[in-house]
């Protein structure tokens, strides 16, 4: 979303128990999944992605990204940030309803 549509962003709800078992059944296709051995330890990477976009709901995209990088369980992580920042794409396309690349054609 560009500085100017998120503005004009609606209030949305976000049911988190179901976008943690939507995450929880895919995260092995995102970055270092392997190396960060289960989803408990993952999700924090995910959730703040959902942490930025509800509790910043007038940032732009590159500034949601700013915020989502600076986050303490993103930078703590495994994860470089390039590959942070693939994360955070994907989460974001899921929320704001674009498909995302998903190998199983699921958002």
């Amino acid at each position: 979303m560009d500085d100017a549509r998120a503005s004009a962003r609606q209030a949305v709800m976000i049911d988190i128990d179901r976008e943690r078992e939507h995450w929880r059944q895919r995260y092995h296709g995102l970055p270092r999944a392997r190396a960060m051995r289960s989803f408990a330890r993952y999700w924090p990477v995910l959730c703040a992605v959902y942490d930025v976009y509800l509790n910043h709901p007038r940032a732009g995209r590159g500034e949601a990204m700013r915020l989502y990088l600076g986050r303490e369980d993103v930078a703590s992580s495994l994860l470089t940030e390039d590959e942070a920042a693939t994360v955070f794409e994907r989460a974001w396309q899921r929320i704001e309803g674009v498909p995302a690349n998903d190998p199983a054609g699921v958002p």
